[in-house]
């Protein structure tokens, strides 16, 4: 009977490990996951894969498609440190009043969150900063663009560990961008979150700032 059950044993296959999604530049790519054999969810649908998607849901409007996202991230990925802390010099006061200015209607009785946020970028340059985002806080984030600055927006992207992906946009429309103006950025994770704003001039060159407001 012990050797009947060792040759069964012997027999089974070994356990294999699941297959996930990490999407990026260059789209899904499959990779092993290290993840005990078990009951594992299913791999994101084709419709998933195409929207960039990599198991955290948006948290505001994305404008773009796939190609258009993952340039995005491309961009940031290979983009520098914004400089955290107020603007000191007379070209860049104007971005800070600017931003204050517009915060009066976009981000209205809201809160600043963090420092403001700020880069001289090129044209096609992004910059980021690190921003926590508190469970059940409303967030919006107000940038500004200096001279020289003709469109300008802002991205909030995951941070690592997380795969690369974009969760909410202000779109490229003019070099004064808002996210969350119209529906604040919200999650609902029952701890902070971690997210990074990128910021991209798209057309121009000069300074930029952003900063993020909460209630």
């Amino acid at each position: 009977m012990s050797a009947l059950l060792a040759g069964g044993c012997g027999s089974s296959p070994p356990p294999q490990s699941p297959t996930v999604y990490q999407v990026g530049q260059g789209g899904a790519q499959p990779y092993p996951s290290a993840a005990p054999p078990g009951p594992q969810p299913a791999p994101p649908s084709a419709a998933t894969q195409r929207s960039g998607q990599t198991g955290v849901q948006p948290l505001g409007t994305i404008v773009g498609d796939q190609t258009t996202l993952e340039n995005i991230i491309s961009g940031a990925l290979a983009g520098g440190a914004a400089t955290i802390g107020p603007l000191l010099g007379g070209e860049l006061v104007p971005l800070q009043e600017g931003i204050k200015m517009h915060a009066q209607t976009d981000a209205k009785g809201m809160k600043p969150a963090g420092e403001l946020m700020s880069a001289r970028l090129g044209t096609d340059e992004h910059a980021q900063a690190p921003l926590s985002l508190a469970a059940g806080r409303c967030y919006v984030i107000v940038g500004f663009g200096g001279p020289g600055v003709f469109t300008y927006e802002i991205n909030l992207i995951t941070s690592p560990p997380l795969a690369p992906q974009v969760l909410a946009q202000s779109g490229a429309d003019g070099p004064h961008p808002t996210v969350g103006a119209k529906q604040c950025i919200k999650h609902d994770y029952p701890l902070p979150m971690q997210v990074q704003v990128d910021m991209h001039v798209a057309r121009g060159q000069g300074m930029v700032a952003a900063q993020a407001y909460f209630k």
